[in-house]
């Protein structure tokens, strides 16, 4: 096939589609009737012309084969055609205003061959609407993409491609009202598709811990230390003491890193733990007890009225026997002659 009867094929489709869009206020079987064999009709014409033709203005045509019909002028039904007719009629002329060039032609070929990817982004978009975005509007901080996480989900992904391409075959909507949702549906995917696809490229992070969290200071099966208290062997309290491990490190209640201020709460949110001082005004906190005190509300630091040394939790610990560390030993017999003075007498 040469380039001229591409370009009569061209003309006679064009020729046929307005024709078509000028009757079409008419029943669609009646329509149908009518315009069965005109494209083959002309092209034969053109074939008899050695593939000239002239086609001439087709809404003269069309309202010749309206009167050759004995059907009423177009005017007479025209005000009372249905909105989407006229959205069907304003179609068709767009679409053909784009086929008088090459180029338009060109396009809108190419882009009636990308219809089954339309289809499919489609179905991407439904199913994006559906999983993604009520997440998002329950809980803003909802932080996921569209890629799917379990079977589920990809089986109603599936589902969602499925119906978007049956749907553009016009399939699968037995009742009108399926086709008004499948408009609206398309107008959706429009808006979400840039937002489903930018979520789809965007890589999901997950951060997991590289180590649990270790407690820092003195604990006790796990439970930070309030406070010590140390007493002697004989059970009596000892005030100040400073404590260290075998090397010389402070035996500090909060770790070396202390609890981040000047003070520390004590378990019940109310009482605070103020350490002793040095010379250098730091605080020291592996120097027991340790001094307790209050919040003053108006300026935020220790109540200074308030700062005092605990209570011990017992007047007295339980005392510790004193052991001799070097007893005399018991003198082992000896081989040495006995005291006469001291032997019995026969």
């Amino acid at each position: 096939m040469n380039a001229t009867d591409i370009s009569i094929d061209e003309r006679i489709r064009s020729f046929a589609a307005s024709v078509r869009r000028h009757l079409d206020d008419l029943p669609e079987d009646e329509l149908d009737e009518m315009l069965s064999g005109l494209a083959a009709d002309l092209a034969d014409q053109a074939a008899d012309n050695g593939g000239v033709l002239d086609l001439g203005d087709p809404a003269v045509y069309a309202e010749e084969l309206r009167s050759a019909a004995g059907l009423p002028p177009r005017g007479a039904s025209r005000s009372r055609r249905p909105f989407r007719e006229g959205f069907t009629a304003w179609r068709a002329d767009l679409t053909e205003s784009i086929r008088r060039t090459a180029v338009g032609a060109w396009l809108l070929d190419v882009l009636v061959a990308l219809r089954p990817v339309w289809w499919v982004a489609r179905g991407f978009a439904l199913y994006a609407l559906v999983i993604l975005y009520p997440a998002q509007w329950v809980s803003p901080s909802y932080g996921r993409n569209v890629v799917p996480i379990s079977p589920i989900e990809t089986a109603l992904l599936l589902a969602c491609v499925i119906l978007s391409v049956q749907w553009g075959r016009d399939l699968w909507m037995p009742k009108t009202w399926l086709r008004r949702a499948r408009t609206v549906v398309s107008v959706l995917a429009v808006l979400i598709l840039p937002f489903a696809l930018y979520s789809l490229l965007t890589p999901r992070v997950e951060y997991v811990d590289a180590a649990p969290y270790m407690q820092q200071g003195l604990l006790l099966d796990g439970v930070q230390v309030g406070n010590v208290f140390a007493f002697d062997e004989n059970g009596d309290p000892i005030d100040h003491v400073q404590l260290y491990t075998g090397d010389g490190t402070p035996l500090e209640l909060y770790g070396a890193d202390g609890p981040g201020s000047d003070y520390a709460w004590l378990g019940d949110g109310e009482t605070i733990i103020v350490p002793f001082r040095d010379y250098r005004d730091q605080p020291v906190w592996n120097v027991y007890p340790l001094d307790q005190g209050r919040i003053d509300q108006s300026t935020g630091e220790p109540k200074e009225s308030s700062i005092r040394q605990p209570q011990p939790p017992f007047r007295r610990a339980p005392g510790i026997a004193a052991v001799d560390p070097s007893p005399t030993p018991t003198p082992a017999p000896t081989d040495a002659a006995p005291d006469p003075e001291s032997s019995p007498e026969p």
